[in-house]
């Protein structure tokens, strides 16, 4: 569809913005006691800093991105389940789908199965979809059908 090295820069560079928020965030969840250490002291908190499983699938996007030119829903799915790392924080649900997935089950089936069809309510396909919008960034219509 789309294969540009400008593209895929853009997207690089969005990748590396929401991975270093992602880690820098994951700092905060952290006791009462350090976090307001951390806001006196106004300085950042010592590394290294460890990305979550939203920098870990927005991966997956790029490399899809990178491959395909478009994101390809079902490689999408299999590289979320073949690159998933349970020490990266995903949720209960995520959990249980990446392994389903991992297991030979058709993304879409398990995926329609959570959340009565209807998604989480969770913050990460907003952190996925990051890349995406900044590869299509020339083109509105193909961020809203590729997103």
């Amino acid at each position: 569809m789309v294969d540009t090295d400008d593209n895929l820069a853009r997207a690089l560079v969005s990748l590396e913005g929401l991975s270093v928020g992602d880690a820098f965030g994951e700092q905060f969840f952290t006791s009462e006691s350090q976090l307001a250490h951390y806001l006196e002291s106004e300085v950042a908190p010592e590394g290294p800093w460890h990305f979550t499983d939203d920098t870990n699938m927005s991966l997956s996007v790029v490399d899809v991105l990178r491959r395909f030119g478009q994101i390809n829903a079902d490689e999408l799915a299999t590289s979320f389940a073949r690159h998933y790392d349970i020490s990266r924080g995903y949720g209960p649900s995520m959990n249980r789908l990446l392994r389903q997935i991992a297991d030979g089950h058709r993304w879409e089936e398990v995926s329609r199965s959570q959340f009565a069809g209807q998604g989480s309510s969770g913050n990460g396909a907003a952190m996925r979809s990051a890349p995406v919008g900044a590869y299509f960034a020339e083109d509105m219509a193909l961020v809203i059908q590729q997103a």
